[in-house]
């Protein structure tokens, strides 16, 4: 619990050191958020509009365009997974005092994106495994009773926590530069050292990351809240490094 603490402190102080550094961050990723958001409904447009002059008939239930539709789909979590990564980063140097520049957070986006969206692409396949089958028997035998909707509601978002917390140590390691078998490696040392603190620290992460789509609410979690505590991950995290460095 002191270790926990002492990463909010720790966080917190930088946060009111330098602000407008974590704010800068934040905004850089929402403003190229926005910008690849509409560059993929843009395509998305082209897409119809060149089966328009085509005199193809075009249905979104239709096999191509849900080809089309899950091509531009990765594509955009392919390339907005890199901006996360690169978010982690700018809070990084925002708690080091060192300055993020536009083209920097967005070299650095796209040179993390392959490692990062590969271990999504892990934890989405093992969220997969454990939540797809709950699913499926819902939809098939037990969706005609209500009976059976909240616990099937629970038992999803209870994997989705339990999967997202064990894969987002690796995905921070390799965002913020460690290889793929090395991001895996010390996220299980971390695991094995500081699991009470991280999970009570995630819990706190994963309800400000919830704020963020609350009206109103979220500009003071993406700009106050959210970072802070994604920063304090980060120190939780580069701690257990410097304890293997002097193992």
């Amino acid at each position: 619990m002191t270790r926990l603490i002492d990463s909010l402190k720790k966080a917190f102080s930088a946060y009111t050191k330098s602000p407008f550094q974590f704010a800068w961050g934040s905004f850089l990723y929402i403003a190229l958020f926005a910008v690849f958001l509409f560059a993929a409904i843009g395509l998305g447009l082209i897409y119809f509009l060149s089966m328009s002059v085509l005199n193809q008939t075009v249905t979104i239930e239709s096999l191509p365009s849900l080809a089309v539709a899950g091509i531009i789909g990765l594509v955009f979590i392919f390339a907005t997974n890199g901006l996360n990564a690169a978010l982690a980063k700018a809070y990084r140097s925002g708690a080091l005092k060192e300055k993020t520049s536009l083209t920097g957070f967005f070299a650095y986006g796209l040179d993390k994106s392959l490692v990062t969206f590969a271990i999504l692409l892990m934890e989405g396949i093992i969220w997969l495994i454990f939540a797809a089958p709950a699913i499926v028997v819902y939809i098939y035998f037990l969706s005609h009773t209500l009976l059976f909707y909240i616990p099937t509601v629970i038992y999803i978002l209870a994997v989705t926590f339990v999967v997202s917390l064990l894969f987002t140590p690796a995905w921070l390691y390799a965002a913020l530069g460690t290889d793929l078998f090395g991001s895996f490696k010390r996220a299980f040392n971390l695991f094995k050292r500081k699991h009470i603190q991280f999970l009570g620290l995630y819990i706190l992460f994963a309800a400000a990351w919830c704020l963020n789509f609350v009206p109103i609410i979220d500009l003071a979690s993406i700009f106050f809240i959210y970072p802070i505590l994604y920063t304090a991950m980060i120190t939780m995290m580069e701690g257990t490094i410097r304890r293997e460095e002097e193992d």
